[in-house]
């Protein structure tokens, strides 16, 4: 006789119960990867940021107190190499005097510190870890006004480089109400279309030209192979014309050029010269933008009867507004004292806002902003 089997009633489940144990497993693995990547941060990397944040305000704090030292801005930048990180202090003064009298003070209390200077900047060392940066700005006297000939007018001219890539920054530029000049990289992806827009919009076209930095260093390797049409000194005569006339037909619209990079190759007068023997072939004036000292693209379109000048102010040297400011201050002093000068500035926001808020500032001073073809120089070709 089989006996028969009695159903066990089935226990009801509450809604959602089969995914239960799922979404323990999710939230337990959760917290595993979370805690791997903490114990990697830890065990992986000494973390320095407290001990080098701390040095780096004492060095601030000990510059402050610095007869002539002022404070404008700082911020905080975080470093990595190799198993260490750490946070170094980026940071902007305006100086009165001599900085070599005063900023070696700072580190007389701190013997763990070192200074360094190199390339125009200073910084603080704790070991081989950059902990403060100093971007000086150094004051100017102030210049008398009437130096430039009597009735003459203070007239600058801003010209703004390495336009071609952004839309959104080209417009905010070329949407401002003074006439500053736009500088375009040749092969770029909006080059005709910026063009395009300054001509319609009445803001004078420069054409860009790349050329050759000094030294091979890994940064100026990957800017030069990064930018296309780099002229090189080691090129051949007639690929240097080519590739300058090249250029030339990529960038419409434009009266005048000038170089981008190109600290070596306007050291060589051979090289320069075929560079603006298609310029003027062309009709166009030469902005030399003394990206170094020992350029002789300037004394060469002299020689050569070309009508050329020579960059006298970086306006954005640092990202930084209080900075920008204070270069288009030095700009509107030496207008003053001369009747006219030049500047170089970069498409950013800090730039942007700058002139903003200081070219009023100068035209309130009496210096005008003018398209650079349209500055008043002297007969001599603006000789300093």
């Amino acid at each position: 006789m089989t006996k028969k089997r009695t159903k066990r009633p089935e226990k009801k489940r509450n809604k959602g119960e089969r995914n239960l144990p799922l979404v323990q497993w999710l939230l337990i693995l959760l917290v595993v990867v979370l805690g791997l990547c903490l114990a990697r941060d830890v065990l992986l990397f000494k973390d320095h940021s407290t001990t080098t944040k701390k040095e780096a305000k004492r060095l601030m704090a000990l510059l402050a107190r610095q007869k002539g030292w002022t404070l404008l801005s700082y911020t905080w930048v975080k470093q990595r190499e190799g198993r260490h990180k750490w946070v170094m202090g980026v940071s902007t003064w305006r100086v009165e005097g001599s900085i070599n009298k005063t900023i070696h003070a700072p580190i007389k209390p701190l013997p763990q510190v070192r200074l360094k200077h190199a390339g125009g900047k200073w910084s603080y060392y704790m070991g081989s870890r950059e902990i403060l940066r100093l971007l000086i700005i150094q004051a100017h006297r102030e210049v008398k006004e009437e130096v430039a000939p009597k009735g003459h007018e203070h007239q600058v001219a801003i010209v703004i480089d390495d336009m071609g890539y952004r839309m959104d920054l080209a417009k905010a530029f070329l949407a401002l109400p003074w006439p500053i000049t736009i500088s375009i990289l040749p092969f770029t992806p909006k080059e005709k279309q910026i063009a395009r827009m300054a001509y319609e919009g009445g803001k004078e076209v420069m054409l860009h030209i790349p050329m050759a930095a000094n030294g091979g260093g890994e940064a100026i390797e990957k800017l030069e192979s990064r930018t296309p049409g780099m002229l090189q000194t080691t090129m051949s005569d007639e690929e240097i014309r080519r590739l300058t006339q090249l250029e030339i037909q990529e960038v419409p619209y434009a009266k005048g050029a000038n170089n981008h990079m190109g600290s070596l190759f306007t050291r060589d007068p051979k090289k320069i010269r075929i560079v603006l023997q298609e310029l003027q072939a062309k009709g166009y004036y030469f902005l030399d933008s003394l990206t170094d000292s020992r350029s002789v693209a300037y004394k060469v379109a002299l020689s050569m009867g070309m009508r050329c000048f020579k960059r006298d102010v970086f306006l954005d040297n640092s990202k930084d507004v209080p900075y920008i400011l204070h270069q288009l201050h030095a700009l509107a002093c030496l207008a003053k004292k001369r009747g006219y000068a030049i500047a170089i500035g970069h498409p950013s926001r800090a730039t942007l806002l700058a002139l903003q808020q200081g070219i009023p500032r100068l035209e309130k001073e009496g210096v005008r902003v003018v398209p650079l073809s349209k500055l008043a120089i002297p007969t001599d070709g603006g000789k300093k």
